[in-house]
């Protein structure tokens, strides 16, 4: 079996098990599913792979599913209301006071509640996600067989995928820019709106149940940053309404065919609900955090500890009323492998998870820093210190002006993002995060660019042609 990376994320076993049991109940779903997968958690960040033969197998499906009419019609639509209800029973679940149940109570609500609606969660969560790139590869070829030259077909795709209302990220920036105007007028801070917008919002950076959500002083501490809010409000007003714009006179020009237009409409739902299961599995993350904290306090560990034991642990130790292995869920913080073939899970930890990674993969070759090259997500040119970025954790190194080096962005990235002179990343297309934040905030992007978190460091000092879509070292 060959592994292939597939992305680089901050990433709990609790969450890889999930992917991985979402990723074979595809196949019930949608006819396409991924069977084994492997995570390693070095001391920088943790690494996700796929079988290279299954993958294959798995994106040639998702091609498939772009030719089925039916599919295009119904998938958005079905995954965003599936998405709702899930985290509309969860909500209602775990509104209870956990500390009051049983041990048997606690594993039945596990067992039978969380874990099977989990997976469905990310079954669409997962497609969404997947179909991304496919769809932006079939949309960009579909464009230039209809205008003959593909740096146009390019920049017509950058319009179709732009953003056409403002996402949870944004809306959240919206309304703190309407408080700093209101309390600018009023000469004070008023805490219990602050406090109000905390609870609306504190799910943004939850992206799995183990993160923090954000409290009050960080929305505090944007308020004090932000400088013209009138002129921020109605810069992100004009850019809705151009990019709606640009889009109808777009759509105009090309007259395209009926089938063309399904897939330009299959994109638009797509950039919508890429951030809209965000914000969801932000908000269920949420409501999970209260019954891993329950959990972990039975099992004698913190919630970062518990999200790192598989789903077979967790169930064993609630049977047993028995704490877990404290030196065990401590070398896990350092280091972890999990290997998943179909339904069964094999994980190792600190010192033999690195010896067990170092026979199942190979070590990335890093090209020439001067050969660095990726896709245009949003032009300009610019020059800066580069910042690398592995997870959020890192986000407090970014200072204005630098140039955000990253595998993927995310929305709890974006306020950083705003401080940066330009983004790259190692993975995604034009209609990924990265590209489309990017395009919003007017500063040049490049993503795709494969191995940027590797040949580039800290302190580097680069030019950013996001005109051509290259990097090139100045200073190191």
């Amino acid at each position: 079996m060959t592994w292939e990376k597939l992305i680089t994320r901050r990433l709990a076993v609790q969450v890889a098990q999930a992917w991985n049991f979402a990723g074979q109940a595809m196949q019930k779903v949608y006819g396409v599913s991924i069977f084994s997968t492997l995570v390693f958690k070095d001391d920088k960040k943790t690494e996700y792979y796929v079988d290279e033969k299954e993958h294959k197998q798995y994106v040639a499906g998702l091609y498939k599913l772009l030719q089925n009419k039916k599919f295009l019609i119904n998938f958005h639509r079905d995954a965003q209301k599936k998405l709702e209800e899930i985290l509309n029973e969860v909500q209602q679940t775990l509104s209870s006071n956990l500390s009051n149940f049983s041990y048997e109570e606690l594993l039945s609500v596990y067992q039978h509640f969380i874990l099977p609606k989990v997976e469905q969660f990310y079954i669409r969560m997962w497609t969404v996600f997947n179909i991304a790139e496919p769809l932006t590869t079939v949309v960009l070829q579909r464009l230039q067989e209809i205008v003959k030259d593909r740096k146009k077909a390019e920049q017509y795709l950058l319009i179709l995928s732009a953003a056409q209302e403002a996402n949870d990220i944004l809306q959240e920036r919206i309304e703190l820019l309407k408080l700093s105007v209101l309390f600018s007028k009023q000469g004070r801070i008023n805490m219990k709106e602050v406090e109000k917008h905390t609870g609306k919002y504190q799910h943004i950076p939850l992206f799995d149940f183990d993160h923090e959500p954000y409290h009050k002083e960080h929305f505090l501490q944007e308020l004090k940053e932000i400088n013209n809010p009138e002129k921020e409000l109605n810069v992100i007003q004009v850019k809705l309404h151009h990019n709606k714009e640009e889009r109808e006179n777009l759509l105009k020009k090309l007259k395209l065919d009926n089938d063309t237009l399904l897939l330009i409409t299959f994109l638009k739902e797509n950039v919508f609900l890429r951030d809209y299961r965000d914000m969801i599995r932000q908000k269920l993350n949420l409501q999970l955090r209260r019954f891993y904290m329950e959990g972990g306090r039975r099992l004698g560990l913190t919630i970062n500890q518990v999200a790192l034991l598989t789903n077979e642990e967790i169930i064993t130790s609630l049977e047993n009323h028995k704490q877990f292995s404290q030196k065990i869920a401590k070398e896990r913080e350092n280091n972890f492998l999990l290997i998943q073939r179909g339904s069964s899970a094999e994980i190792y930890s600190g010192k033999k998870a690195v010896e067990k990674a170092r026979g199942e993969l190979h070590s990335e070759q890093k090209s020439d820093v001067s050969d660095i090259q990726g896709i245009v997500g949003s032009p300009g040119k610019v020059q800066g210190v580069v910042v690398i970025v592995y997870t959020n954790k890192d986000l407090f190194k970014v200072k204005k002006g630098n140039v955000l080096v990253a595998t993927m962005t995310r929305q709890d990235f974006v306020p950083v993002m705003r401080k940066a002179a330009a983004i790259i990343t190692d993975e995604g297309g034009v209609t990924c995060h990265a590209a489309i934040i990017s395009r919003e905030l007017g500063i040049p992007c490049i993503v795709g660019a494969k191995w940027a978190t590797l040949q580039l460091k800290d302190g580097d000092y680069v030019e950013v042609d996001a005109e051509k879509g290259v990097v090139k070292l100045l200073k190191r």
